[in-house]
Parts: structure tokens; sequence; C-alpha cells
């Protein structure tokens, strides 16, 4: 049987569990942070703001669709879909959204090329519920077969809706023109081609491939965590130890993706595009190193600038 009580926000002052991180913070700016790891390994940010009538969270995993399996094109956006699909402790497949709308909160995720991102907000007093159906994405989620099928088609049919928008029909062709070995020109979105067709007549088994890709890239210390809600720093930090202890910390080291999608065979080129809508604009593109390490400095800012 499955226990599906909620973790309660105690009104106590338990001493703090974990170490903090300096936060700067504006002088005007009332609410409190702090910024810790986990004790199972997730970077967390902790946001007090008692005047919010809204609490919201948000999870970041370092893991996109560059690390899509080379025969199985979309398999991180899919897994993104079916971690909202029931888990071992919640395993109503409409547990979280329906928990969610009934406390006036909301949901949404996303799947970039090297990070998958999780968010929702509910209503202030209903953060312990929520976040705990949160949680147990990044801990046990069933993978069953009837809703792999139905979210096969969810993801077709939001391909089906990318085809007519101009933005990821230049973010496709770009990625066609870059060195067919370099994980920049795989296919992130998916479709009912490369989730179910492809991988039936290859004898792959689709639900075995999702556990191996959950099991081998979502791991605690890949995971950056924010929760803000209208409670104390110490009962949200409480709060998120009892809902997270269980995500399991692999140390792992993020994917990483050497050399460039473009080389000089790719580059000095001109394409014309006929758009779907009534658009006209000039576009120029040019590959450059990476540039998170250089967050502080923001080196592109002055170029910006300086172009106009």
């Amino acid at each position: 049987m499955n226990n599906q009580q909620p973790p309660q926000l105690t009104t106590e002052s338990p001493t703090s569990i974990k170490p903090k991180i300096k936060v700067e913070q504006s002088e005007q700016d009332e609410r409190q942070y702090a910024a810790y790891t986990t004790s199972s390994g997730i970077s967390c940010l902790l946001i007090s703001d008692p005047t919010t009538d809204k609490s919201s969270a948000a999870m970041d995993v370092r893991v996109g669709h560059l690390s899509d399996p080379e025969d199985i094109p979309g398999l991180a956006h899919f897994l993104e879909h079916m971690l909202f699909m029931g888990t071992e402790k919640y395993p109503d497949e409409n547990s979280y959204n329906v928990f969610l709308n009934s406390h006036g909160g909301s949901s949404n995720a996303f799947t970039d090329m090297e990070s998958t991102n999780y968010y929702f907000d509910v209503a202030a007093d209903h953060l312990p519920g929520a976040l705990d159906r949160f949680a147990q994405f990044f801990i046990s989620p069933l993978f069953t077969p009837s809703a792999t099928e139905r979210e096969m088609n969810a993801v077709d049919s939001e391909h089906a809706k990318n085809l007519q928008n101009d933005f990821w029909r230049m973010f496709q062709l770009a990625k066609s023109m870059c060195k067919p070995d370099h994980p920049f020109c795989k296919f992130g979105s998916g479709n009912m081609e490369t989730l179910k067709d492809l991988p039936e007549k290859n004898g792959i088994d689709l639900q075995k491939e999702l556990v191996k890709f959950h099991e081998r890239y979502y791991s605690s210390n890949v995971m950056k965590l924010v929760v803000l809600g209208k409670n104390s720093l110490v009962e949200l930090e409480s709060l998120v130890e009892e809902c997270f202890q269980s995500v399991t910390n692999k140390k792992l080291s993020p994917p990483t993706f050497p050399g460039t999608p473009f080389g000089p065979e790719e580059l000095q080129k001109r394409v014309e595009i006929v758009p779907v809508r009534e658009i006209r604009c000039v576009e120029m593109s040019f590959p450059m190193r990476e540039l998170n390490s250089l967050y502080r400095s923001k080196p592109t800012r002055y170029i910006s600038h300086l172009i106009g």
C-alpha cells in the first residue's frame, strides 16, 4: 500500500540541517534566501516570502536532448512527459495535475539541449502536498505501458504543432547544417516515427530505455532546486529534506560535448527561408566558445552593445 500522506510543515523551529551559502540580494528585497546542498546532494535555493499567496518550485536536471541515444531521437523529451504520468507513491496518472488544479496551481516543463526543467505553482497553503508529488518524479516514476503509448501521441502532436512554427523550423534547419557526427545535429522533439516506428523496427523496448535513461542521468548531484513559500527558511528546508531525501546521488559528471558543431565546411553559407508567417528578418550566426563559465563578466553583452 502506498502512503500518500504528504509531509507537514512544522510550526516548530528546528535547527538548520545544512550550512548555507551566502546569497547576495538587493536592500529593497524583503524576502529571505538560503542556498545549500540537501542531504541527498541537490543544490537548493529556498525563498521565504511571508506575503506571497502562491508557492512554487522548479527543478533543473543537467541532461537534455543532446544526450539522446543515437537510435531514439527525442527520448529525453519523451521522458520529461512521462514523469507526469504516475509514480510509485502517487500511481494515479492525474494525481499531480489534479492536485495543482484543485488548489489554484499550474505546472509545465521543457527539455533543452543540455538540461530539462520542471516547475509548478500552487496556493501557498498547499506547498507540502504539491512538493511531495513533484519530488516523486525524481525518485520513483512508473513508466507504465498504457501511459507510454498515450504520451507518444502527445509528443507527436507537439511536434506537428512545431512544424508550423518558424522558430522551430529555423532551429532544426541550423541543426541539419552542422557536422553530422556532433550531438547538436540531433532531432530533440521526437515524434511517432522516432519513438514508436523505428524502435519497434529495430527491436528496441522503449519502456526499458526510459528506465535506463532515468537511471543513468537523473542523479541528485546534477539537479538544482528552487522552492518559494510563505513559511520560514527553516520550515522550507525541513520540507525539502523530507520530500527529496530519497533522490539517489549517483555522483555523475554532467554530460559534455567536445568539439564544435560547425567546422570550415559548415560555415560561410547563406540560406534563404520561406517562412510560414508573414515575417522578414536577417539572422547572422557564428560559432564561439562556451559562455556558461563566463557568466560573471558576460562578454557577449559588450559585443551586442557595441554592434547595436
